[in-house]
């Protein structure tokens, strides 16, 4: 809000010195059309004085009057000396001497009546003139003092505009400077705000740290709770496993006795042991790289061609290429192509890590579904594929 009235106060303080500045413009135009007037006035009146003076050195009437009169006398005592040298030199009847200055001094009345009169004139013309000039020289002083007093009116308007420019400049920059301490200030409350929103985004990033870090020991102690049981389950594994191999040993020394009287006695029997092989199967498969693929390998029509007496073994042998790459290897009962089957199943062999050229026997393979399923998993590499190339042959054994 005061933002807004701030900008219409600089808005008017904008108005205001635009109509000052064309104020002074009309008052510096206005200045300068006086000035050309008193120059032009000035002019005139220095030609009218002159043209005053010069009237003034002009002789005057009286000037003029002296003048005919000597010009008079002169005349008269020229006249009179030509009458008197006429006396002495010539001797005239009486009546023509008479009647020669009497026709002279008319003319010479005459001529001075004109002159006067001429004189009369000029001086009646010259008076008018005079007259003029005073009446024009009171008017230009009029108009001089006139323009003079406009001069001082608009150096006062002038002086006054200035002063209005120089308090709106005033109002100006303290409006720009309370405009600035706004700014500031509004600078200042979003520094602030600023801060604020940036504690409050550490804290939430705090919190959530906090809430991941209750998730994670949460989570840990399940993991840690698995591991336990998991290792539970290894060490029961491991007494079954080593109880079965204690039984495999007994086994086997009990097979290699009874093979060996089967060999002194029974050497015409068919097959080594009383095996003999059911079918057979070679194949080939590519596992990518985070890949799980299975095979699945089925007993079909053998299982009604047992014989009494009979277990049926799957023996399996299989190479990787690379040679110098493992890979994990699982045997599962019954057909196990999918991940929830698999989930389900009952393993006999479960991610044991076999290289190249592995191989071994499984007995009771074929127990669900006259099939087993053999699993390659190649997770755990995310870069090299594995190529496998298995054997595999269903064997049926005849115990004795």
């Amino acid at each position: 809000r005061d933002h807004v009235a701030l900008r219409e106060k600089v808005s008017k303080l904008k108005s205001l010195l635009g109509r000052s500045a064309k104020a002074q413009r009309e008052a510096k135009n206005e200045l300068e059309g006086t000035s050309k007037k008193l120059e032009h006035a000035l002019r005139e009146i220095d030609r009218l004085s002159g043209k005053v003076e010069r009237l003034a050195n002009r002789p005057t009437h009286m000037d003029l009057l002296a003048d005919f009169e000597t010009n008079f006398d002169k005349a008269l005592l020229s006249v009179g000396n030509t009458q008197s040298g006429g006396q002495d030199t010539a001797a005239s009847p009486a009546t023509p001497s008479i009647v020669a200055p009497a026709q002279s001094d008319a003319v010479v009345d005459s001529m001075l009546l004109q002159e006067l009169a001429e004189s009369q004139t000029r001086v009646e013309r010259l008076e008018s003139l005079n007259a003029a000039l005073l009446h024009r020289s009171s008017q230009m002083e009029s108009q001089s003092k006139e323009l003079q007093r406009e001069k001082e009116t608009a150096q006062q308007h002038l002086a006054r505009l200035q002063l209005e420019l120089r308090m709106a400049k005033m109002e100006a920059d303290n409006a720009t400077r309370a405009v600035q301490d706004k700014i500031q200030s509004l600078q200042e409350m979003q520094l602030e705000i600023d801060l604020v929103t940036k504690a409050s985004m550490d804290a939430n990033v705090r919190a959530k740290q906090g809430e991941e870090a209750a998730r994670s020991v949460q989570t840990d102690r399940e993991k840690v709770q698995q591991l336990q049981a998991q290792v539970q389950a290894l060490q029961e594994w491991a007494l079954a496993s080593a109880e079965a191999k204690r039984l495999s040993q007994e086994r086997v020394r009990f097979l290699e006795m009874k093979l060996k009287a089967l060999e002194q006695n029974d050497g015409d029997k068919p097959g080594p042991s009383g095996e003999r092989v059911l079918t057979s199967k070679a194949s080939s498969l590519v596992v990518g790289a985070g890949d799980v693929k299975p095979a699945v390998i089925e007993l079909g029509e053998h299982a009604h061609s047992l014989q009494e007496h009979e277990r049926i073994v799957l023996r399996w042998r299989f190479d990787i290429t690379p040679g110098d790459l493992s890979v994990e290897y699982s045997i599962l009962k019954g057909r196990c192509e999918t991940a929830q089957k698999r989930l389900r199943a009952d393993y006999l062999i479960k991610n044991r890590m076999v290289t190249g050229g592995a191989g071994g026997e499984t007995e009771a393979a074929f127990a669900v579904q006259n099939s087993c399923t053999l699993l390659w998993s190649n997770e755990k590499s995310w870069v090299r594929p594995r190529t496998i190339k298995y054997f595999v042959d269903i064997l049926a054994v005849k115990d004795t």
